[in-house]
This record gives C-alpha cells, structure tokens and sequence, in this order.
C-alpha cells in the first residue's frame, strides 16, 4: 500500500513509512496489520494495541486514494454534528448535503447529541460503513478518538472547529463575531451589558466570549463580565437565569447571548418580566438560524459562512481521496445582519 506520511531519519532526511515499517516495529506481519487497520475481527487487544502504538510512533498513515482503490468507493460522506435539535446544524447539514450530491456524494448524517462516548461510538459506525470520508462538528475539545478514522485510511476535516497542530480545519473566525456584535451594541449606547454562554468544553463559546470581553476591554467595560451567565444547559435554562439577571438590581439593558438559541430563553423572559424589546432590553444572537428572522422583533444576530464552510468542507474531502495534500484554509468570517432587536439608548432609536 502506498502512502504518504513520513518519519525523520537518523541524519535529517526523510523517508516514507511504509506498511512494511509498521509491521516491523511491530513485530507482526504485514498482513496483521493490514487487517488490525481495517478493523477486522480476529485481532486479539494486545496485537491491536502493537500496531495501533506502531502506527502512531511512524506517523503511518494509509493513502485514501489506494484504500479507494482497494475496497471500493461508496460515494457516501459522514457528517457527524453535535446536536440536531439546534436549528443551526440542519441549517449547516442542508448546504454540505446540496453541495456533495452536486459532487455525486450522498451524506449520511449522525447526530452525537453532545455525549463524547456516543461521538466514540460514531466513529466506528462510520469505519464500518466504509464512508470515503468524514466532516465533523465535534462536541467537546477531546479528539483523539477521531484518530480512528486515520487507522482506516478514511479521510476527515473538522467544520468551524481549530486545534493547535491540526491541519484538517475549516474554522469560523469567532472571535471576531462576537467582538463585531460587541462593538455594534457598544456603539448603540449600551456599557450595562450581560452576556450568556453554553459550556466552554465546546470552544467556539470560549472564543465568542473572548471577543466580547477584548471589546468590552477597548471601551473600559470589562466589569460588565460580572452580569455573565455560563454553562446554560438549554433553552428552559437559559430562560430562568436570564430571568434570575432581569430581576437583579443592576438589570442590564442589552443581552448578547452566544447563539440564536439562548434567545429564545431571553424573549420569554423579559416578557414575563413585563419588559419590551428592545425598548427596555435589547438583545443580539449568534448563527441567525433562519427563525431569527421571524421572532417578535425579529433578532440581531451574527450570520456564519456556512454555505462557504460547506463547500470547503467537501472540497477538502475530494482532494484527500483524488491523493492530494490540499492546503488548510483561511479562517472563514460571517456578517453581522442587523434587525430590530438592538435599541440606541443614545437616542431612543431601536434597530
């Protein structure tokens, strides 16, 4: 088998890892290895966990293009996404499906509703279903079991994800949505101001909040972060801390919750608070998932690139199976799409 990976040499050089290599270092046949990678049966734990240790100290990966070769491609794509209920992620699924069958890939799409050993599980799943490549909106910060799929040969690339060494990325620049609906909310007049977050073990909420509070920072209202909710667990969460916040004596006048989501949680609640918005609160999301549009006022929110990510996304995949080493690209930027949930306190003006 082919491949194209590589391990240093003693006086600098390199040299392709070959199969044969790992067989070595393993001390077991080639043809073991070939079977322990493809997840056969028969492969007792203690040879597995030889040629797994083998694979990881050469860095040995299979050539996609010859796994193709070698067992077919299916012409199927898995997507694995966090969790489904979020409108977000049907919004994300949708444009990688129309993308991918206009590239004569069908998606087979599985849902890790954030449980970590659930996402484990998909990952065998998806090696099993011999898909010729995976694109995947992880739900936590742990990743090593995606290196299952490089055991297979089958190719990955993480969606509005970045980890540091990884190359196999398409991030969404987070950091500068959250700080460019920050900045808009500052400028409206608003320095009483309360954000609200699900858990940081998903990193795209701690980038979002760390470009709130740079924002925050550049106009002296850092101590705005003592209002900040954290860890909200859902909507009928994010509804009773909100409320607990609205009915404190320091009330905030604008909220800037770190998906569209959570503010659903925030309308209710400032209504049953008898306050209006955005006349007396106003409030911004993140996503603008497609009933942002149709709330009552319809919300500010921050768009993502999905189309763009999801063509990326498939792109990436194509060029791994083709053979190709195809170059990471640059962190993708989304748009602030202003509607009628922001209030300028300068002037009475709401936006």
């Amino acid at each position: 088998m082919v491949v194209f990976n590589y391990k240093r040499l003693q006086f600098g050089g390199w040299k392709m890892a070959t199969i044969k290599d790992v067989a070595k270092l393993a001390g077991v046949s080639i043809c073991t290895v070939s079977r322990a990678l493809a997840n056969k049966e028969n492969i007792t734990p203690k040879t597995m966990e030889k040629v797994l240790s083998a694979v990881r100290e050469l860095d040995y990966k299979p050539n996609y293009s010859a796994r193709s070769l070698k067992i077919g491609s299916t012409d199927t794509l898995g997507l694995i996404v966090p969790d489904i209920t979020n409108p977000y992620y049907p919004k994300v699924a949708k444009s990688i499906e129309e993308y991918a069958e206009k590239k004569g890939y069908m998606i087979l799409l599985c849902n890790s509703n954030e449980d970590l050993n659930k996402e484990k599980r998909l990952v065998d799943t998806l090696k099993k279903r011999n898909v010729d490549g995976v694109i995947i909106l992880p739900c936590s910060r742990h990743i090593e079991h995606f290196r299952g799929f490089d055991n297979a040969g089958i190719p990955y690339v993480f969606l509005n994800r970045s980890f540091k060494g990884i190359a196999n990325c398409i991030p969404s620049d987070n950091f500068y949505g959250a700080y460019t609906v920050t900045k808009y909310v500052i400028g409206r007049g608003h320095k009483n101001i309360c954000a609200a977050y699900l858990g940081f073990e998903n990193q795209i909420y701690q980038e979002r909040f760390e470009g709130t509070m740079e924002a925050l920072r550049e106009h002296g209202l850092e101590q705005c972060a003592k209002q900040f909710i954290f860890d909200i667990k859902d909507i009928q969460d994010s509804y009773m801390r909100i409320r607990k916040v609205l009915e404190g004596r320091e009330r905030p006048t604008a909220l800037i919750a770190a998906n569209d989501m959570l503010c659903f949680g925030a309308y209710s609640a400032a209504s049953d608070c008898g306050l209006s918005i955005p006349g007396d609160f106003s409030v911004t999301g993140y996503d603008d998932i497609s009933m942002a549009s149709l709330m009552m006022p319809p919300l500010t929110s921050f768009r993502q690139p999905e189309d763009v990510m999801a063509k990326g996304g498939v792109d990436y995949l194509l060029e791994c199976i083709a053979g190709n080493s195809p170059a990471p690209p640059a962190r993708l930027r989304g748009e602030l799409v202003v509607r009628q949930s922001v209030c300028d306190i300068r002037g009475d003006t709401c936006l």
